[in-house]
């Protein structure tokens, strides 16, 4: 069974880790809301209790977890309304029966092995693959916990998974997935596909009034005139502002002395590191590597390093390579000799509290000190930029003060000295009434979205860009969008009539072509009587991936349903015609695609576990009392918005 926990150690500690670390950032803000003492019951199962605060902590991670997953597409009031109080509520409930199952079944963990366990963690563990203390302390200080609550978390989560466990079953379904997955799912196959498209036919179509007057009354909403605003445009940057910034030589000096760090580089040196349990094994690598050094002059020490090390241990090359480090990343008694050594020598075995070490030192970045007249330039450039923008927030909070002094844009930006341009009557796709595009508009994110959500005769809020410039808008006149006049639809509507005809003319060809086909099979003469180009597709799959931009879904699902040989019927696609011809059809071969069959069969299998894990908690349910104040839980969502 210890193995057993072993295994899932270390993700029951990442995942608990971050579930207490979630909850620790409050969607109704920092701390409980009920105190210890005044933590009132929001369900009993049996003779234990679901507190209110047990139950906020739980669903403010949850909600934390759903937010970050979705990219914030799902907020509070999203989450309720998919009934995830209720959701979180139950889970709680849940792991109550467990707990109470646990007690009966007297399954327990002893501290020596819980002990080890945690101190076995990578969470804990320092650059040398060490537990380290102070590391598991910031960890702890991070959660807000006390090492005995820390303790018992774990040790929770930990019986909880052993009771779920005996639920599980490792049946193997792989020949499943090979036959009904991959070897349909994975099949590829390689086409040539041709185009018919509208603009390669001439039409001879002339609209007259009436067939254009016809149009516009049956589509009327495919002519319409798109809303156009008008806006004043108030930005501020911090080269606006930083002439006006004055710094003696004092100001920056004191900056330079302050901050050595930021101008002085520690010399740094790329090592590979390898780590022994044993003196004895440390030197035994030490004479291989020495070894083939002597025998071998044409190699490299640092490959033969690395060859010895990967044949005779565990170890990976990745795993060997610590990356540029300084002196304050090794442990002192190490440090010396490793920094001290020059390129391209071997260090070792060095005996260190934990274990025997061989360092290789790869390359060496020398120390490097700037004289303040080296920098003195940059770091006036960084003050007068850091106090720029401090003064930009200053003078946003004295424009947000004149607007709602009643002040208009132009006047609120000249009392701040800001930038002003005047937009005239444009589209949200920056496109004026002439349907050219505006050269003098302004690359800021975000700024049509602002124009066309803020109300006429407001301003915006001031909002920032990467590249810290602030700006803001005031609407100053707005034309709706409208249906179109005859003068006005008129071009588009004969541009429109002649593409339709077009569309007619390449789909007569496209079933030529098909007819044809199907009668002497000779797609290279076929394609070259029509003047067609052939584009290949080598590796195509049924979800259509290798022939982007090239056929569509249809066409896809349709190739997959034809022999060799054989062609698509003319299939829509972006105004013209696509046909395809089947060129080789390639099986998916299972022996290939191992890790993910495994990663297929494991999903399904925990889909599976999943479900029989709830029938076994619903059959408990009802064995147990289980009491939920459910006006304590309806007052939880009244007023925590």
């Amino acid at each position: 069974m210890l193995e057993t926990i072993r295994n899932k150690i270390n993700s029951v500690f990442s995942k608990i880790f971050l579930f207490l670390l979630a909850a620790s950032f409050a969607l109704w803000g920092v701390g409980d809301i009920f105190s210890a003492k005044k933590d009132p019951t929001l369900a009993k199962v049996g003779n234990l209790e679901v507190t209110a605060n047990e139950f906020i902590s739980t669903y403010q991670r949850i909600l934390t977890e759903l937010s970050n997953k979705t990219n914030g597409n799902i907020n509070e009031e999203i989450a309720k309304s998919i009934g995830v109080p209720k959701q979180t509520l139950n889970q709680l409930i849940n792991e109550k029966i467990i707990d109470i199952e646990i007690e009966k079944a007297n399954i327990i963990l002893p501290d020596r092995h819980l002990k080890k366990l945690i101190f076995s963690s990578p969470l804990f563990k320092d650059q040398f693959g060490q537990f380290n203390q102070n590391q598991f302390d910031y960890v702890l200080r991070q959660l807000g916990m006390e090492e005995k609550d820390y303790f018992m978390e774990i040790r929770q989560s930990i019986l909880r998974d052993q009771l779920r466990n005996t639920f599980k079953t490792s049946q193997d379904i792989s020949n499943m997935i090979d036959n009904t997955y991959y070897l349909i799912r994975n099949e590829s196959r390689s086409i040539e596909t041709i185009n018919f498209l509208p603009s390669a036919f001439e039409s001879k179509r002339k609209p007259d009034t009436s067939a254009i007057k016809e149009e516009l009354n049956k589509n009327i909403n495919k002519y319409q005139v798109p809303e156009y605003r008008k806006f004043t445009l108030m930005s501020i940057k911090p080269a606006d502002l930083m002439g006006s910034i004055k710094l003696n030589n004092e100001n920056i000096r004191k900056e330079y002395d302050n901050n050595p760090e930021k101008f002085n580089q520690k010399e740094t040196r790329d090592l590979y590191l390898a780590n022994f349990n044993t003196q004895e094994k440390a030197e035994e690598i030490i004479n291989l590597i020495n070894e083939e050094a002597i025998s071998s002059n044409e190699k490299k020490l640092k490959d033969i390093f690395l060859n010895v090390i990967t044949k005779n241990t565990k170890n990976t090359e990745e795993s060997l390579k610590l990356g540029y480090i300084s002196t304050l990343d090794l442990p002192e008694e190490v440090a010396n000799s490793v920094f001290s050594a020059s390129k391209s020598k071997l260090i070792g075995p060095e005996k260190t509290p934990f274990g025997w070490r061989i360092f290789y030192i790869n390359d060496i970045k020398p120390k490097i000190i700037l004289t303040y007249e080296d920098v003195k330039d940059k770091i006036e450039k960084e003050l007068k930029v850091s106090m720029a923008l401090e003064r930009m927030y200053e003078l946003g909070n004295t424009f947000y003060d004149e607007l709602a002094a009643g002040n208009n844009i132009k006047d609120a930006a000249s009392l701040i000295e800001g930038n002003i341009i005047e937009i005239n009557y444009i589209d949200i796709n920056g496109k004026d009434i002439k349907n050219k595009i505006i050269e003098n508009l302004p690359p800021y994110p975000d700024l049509m979205d602002t124009v066309f959500s803020t109300n006429l005769g407001e301003a915006s809020e001031i909002k920032n860009t990467i590249s810290n410039i602030m700006y803001a808008i005031q609407v100053e006149d707005i034309k709706t969008s409208r249906n179109m006049n005859f003068d006005e639809a008129k071009d588009k509507i004969v541009q429109n009539l002649i593409l339709e005809d077009q569309i007619d003319i390449a789909k007569r060809e496209a079933e030529k072509f098909y007819n044809e086909y199907q009668n002497n099979k000779d797609f290279e003469k076929l394609t070259k009587k029509y003047n067609l180009i052939v584009i290949n597709s080598p590796n195509i799959k049924r979800d259509g991936s290798g022939s982007e931009g090239i056929i569509n879904k249809i066409a896809a699902e349709q190739i997959f349903q034809l022999n060799k040989s054989e062609i698509t019927k003319p299939i829509s696609y972006n105004n013209g015609f696509t046909i395809s011809k089947i060129i080789n059809i390639t099986a998916s071969n299972p022996a290939d695609n191992k890790d993910q069959i495994t990663e297929i069969n494991g999903n399904i299998i925990d889909g599976i576990n999943s479900d029989i894990l709830d029938l076994y908690i619903n059959n408990l349910s009802n064995k147990h009392n289980i009491k939920i104040n459910n006006e304590l839980f309806e007052s939880l969502f009244l007023n925590n918005s």
